[in-house]
């Protein structure tokens, strides 16, 4: 919205600089976007919201600015001497015929002339009249440069009053050519199928039943609330003209303009829903200039404002700490009551509260939520202090699981791995890759074969991601994805929540620093275990047989003793048909039994204290495995054992065929003192002791 500060100051007279009027309409939510300086006249462009079409309009702004100052005021302009003393509210089908509420007009029909609305719904209310004997002439220059400064053209004295009512008072007005319509009446109404219409930019538009249409007694003139049409507009020969001022269904416009691909600055304002009480009041400014640009009194010979359904009272009551309650702060009652009544709010006292009748033209004022926020709005946002309310939910329920599932991404993120998310769709053949046996879950009305069974395994899709990315060259590629699978148990379809993560090539992206290598079995071993640690989750790995892994390598994973999934290197028969040259090794967890055992995160204090290091080198029979020997650590651990590791392994010739060597390194701390050499030496020798007596290690 184009705001001309010199004009403005006709409603408004303030003295401030354009910096400090930027910075008031900045307080009062209107923020500046352009400044503009137009043939000496300096124009702000302003940022209105959608739920405030009073703002789109010189009047909307002096009367904001008049009320956030509080010591200056907002004067309308003078439209005294501009009378309607022809007919006044003439009622449509069971409506009543009466004068809407402070026109001060006079009820009386004439004849040879009427406006016909079809439906009310459409349009709340159409008021016209008719003035004759008018000369089309070119605005004066003071009216031309005002509104070329607003971005607007003009054209003559009649369509350019009509432009600057609009601009003024936010009204869009449409000034018809009286001598040619057709059978003396005007007619709001659907288009009919077929119907077409010229409008005044010659551009030709195919009409129907959605679009809302002004016309005459038998075709279009205009399209409604949008742009008239040429063969009714205003000429250099039009002599008698018709002031449309109208009211229509801002839902009804937003849908044609759409339709038609139109934005105009009419359809910008009936779009947002205008003010039901104000067609008169800007029918009167348009006479008022019609007036002075003709230099004689514009007298109507005929008025006609159809009104069936006048606009009830609908008054908010607002106790009168309520302000103080919702914003936390301390508004004096005064100061309320005075920046309700400078907006343009009417007020009734009644003692613990106020009945408050919100204008017509603040159509977005509907709660008492919303009349505090227009107070704190104009008393100043500057008020409010930075802190939380005290307050407790009673509904508040805290989600666990999402907090878990927001906590893995993280992870998995954290040690390389990227999100995907697929389809719950596959082909039968992907299925059958994860389970020959299985009966798959079949859709009625598939997109096609590749979609037309429901996942049984997240597995296929991360071969699919993989495929796709090495395709594209990358030579790592590491996934997870956390989706849906389906199957059917006992004649029942069952669902669960998966966990599948994926790895295939180079264990870190190409540098020339580091040698390449890479991924197999024991990295990606070692980053789900990590992972599940973060998660305060001892992972571990049996020795098992899954069909979607090979033989050599397929382990079930196991969550705090639990069976949660399977892990390995996907058999070659599972990873052949996406054409992947090298392993890939990859995970499919079920999510309940994993969520099922997470710890809390607890807080554990910096340590203070040196740490020592002991190495310990071994052999080890080939047919322990690297889990049992991990838990008898566990099981035997001192309480200053802090952490351990796995340093080395070796097999080779000197090595006999049966046995392994070992190498693990063990960290020592205690948390009170700083351990001597002579008690780590103690505590080393007694705890490795233990663990050659329980699995028969030979140290080397």
């Amino acid at each position: 919205m184009k705001i001309n500060i010199d004009y403005l100051k006709q409603f408004v007279a303030f003295t401030m600089d354009d910096a400090a009027l930027k910075d008031l309409l900045a307080g009062i939510g209107l923020e500046t976007a352009e400044t503009l300086e137009v043939d000496g006249q300096t124009v702000l462009d302003v940022e209105t919201t959608p739920n405030r079409p009073d703002w789109l309009s010189h009047y909307g702004i002096a009367r904001d600015i008049a009320a956030k100052d509080g010591k200056l005021r907002f004067t309308p302009m003078d439209v005294s001497g501009a009378s309607l003393e022809a007919p006044s509210t003439v009622p449509q089908g069971d409506a009543a015929a009466k004068p809407p509420r402070g026109t001060g007009v006079v009820a009386q029909q004439t004849a040879g002339f009427a406006i016909h609305v079809e439906d009310a719904a459409d349009c709340p209310r159409y008021s016209g009249c008719i003035v004759r004997d008018v000369a089309v002439r070119e605005s004066e220059p003071a009216v031309q440069k005002l509104l070329t400064s607003l971005g607007l053209r003009p054209i003559n004295d009649i369509v350019d009053i009509s432009n600057l009512v609009m601009m003024t008072c936010g009204q869009p007005l449409h000034i018809f050519d009286l001598e040619r319509l057709k059978g003396d009446q005007i007619r709001v109404r659907r288009a009919r199928p077929g119907e077409t219409l010229r409008l005044l930019d010659e551009r030709d538009v195919s009409l129907n039943e959605n679009i809302l249409l002004i016309a005459d007694a038998s075709r279009p003139l205009a399209l409604a609330g949008i742009m008239g049409g040429l063969a009714s507009g205003i000429s250099a020969g039009t002599r008698h003209v018709f002031i449309e001022s109208a009211c229509f269904n801002p839902v009804v416009i937003r849908r044609a303009a759409r339709l038609l691909g139109l934005k105009t600055d009419a359809s910008y304002r009936f779009e947002r829903g205008m003010d039901v009480e104000a067609t008169i009041p800007a029918m009167k400014m348009a006479l008022h200039l019609l007036a002075r640009a003709q230099g004689r009194k514009a007298a109507p010979v005929f008025f006609q404002d159809v009104y069936p359904r006048p606009l009830p009272p609908l008054p908010l009551r607002l106790d009168k700490d309520y302000p103080n309650r919702l914003t936390g702060i301390d508004i004096p009652e005064k100061i309320s009551a005075g920046i309700l009544e400078r907006l343009g709010f009417t007020l009734s006292d009644q003692g613990g509260f106020w009945q408050v009748q919100p204008p017509s033209f603040r159509v977005d004022v509907t709660c008492k939520q919303d009349l505090v926020e227009e107070i704190i709005r104009i008393f100043g946002y500057g008020h409010l202090r930075g802190e939380l309310p005290l307050a407790a939910n009673p509904c508040l329920r805290v989600d666990r699981e999402r907090g878990v599932l927001l906590r893995l991404k993280s992870q998995l993120a954290d040690v390389g791995f990227n999100e995907v998310i697929n389809y719950v769709f596959q082909s039968p053949e992907e299925n059958a890759l994860v389970d020959p046996q299985s009966q798959p879950l079949s859709l009625k009305n598939p997109l096609g074969k590749d979609f037309s069974v429901m996942k049984n395994s997240l597995l296929a899709g991360l071969l699919k991601n993989t495929a796709a990315n090495v395709n594209q060259s990358l030579e790592r590629v590491a996934l997870f994805e956390i989706g849906k699978v389906f199957g059917s148990r006992n004649g029942k379809i069952q669902e669960e929540s998966r966990l599948a993560v994926s790895a295939y090539g180079r264990q870190q992206k190409k540098d020339w620093r580091l040698a390449e290598q890479d991924f197999d079995f024991p990295l990606f071993k070692s980053l789900l275990a990590l992972v599940g640690r973060r998660l305060r989750l001892d992972l571990a790995f049996r020795k098992a047989a899954h069909p979607a892994f090979d033989a050599a390598c397929c382990f079930a994973v196991e969550a705090d003793g639990r069976p949660c999934g399977w892990c390995g290197e996907l058999a070659p028969g599972f990873s052949r048909p996406y054409k992947l040259e090298k392993t890939v090794y990859a995970a499919e967890i079920d999510l309940a039994a994993l969520l099922a055992a997470p710890g809390e995160n607890r807080f554990r204090p910096w340590k203070r204290f040196p740490a020592v290091r002991r190495d310990f080198t071994f052999l080890m029979a080939q047919a322990v495995s690297y889990e049992e020997l991990s838990a008898r650590i566990e099981g035997s651990r001192p309480d200053v054992l802090e952490n351990f590791e796995l340093t080395d392994v070796f097999r080779g010739n000197s090595i006999p065929a049966d046995k392994v060597s070992f190498s693990m390194a063990f960290t020592y701390r205690a948390q009170d003192r700083t351990l001597t050499g002579e008690e780590v030496n103690t505590i080393h020798q007694e705890f490795i002791g233990k663990l050659v007596e329980q699995l028969g290690l030979i140290q080397r």
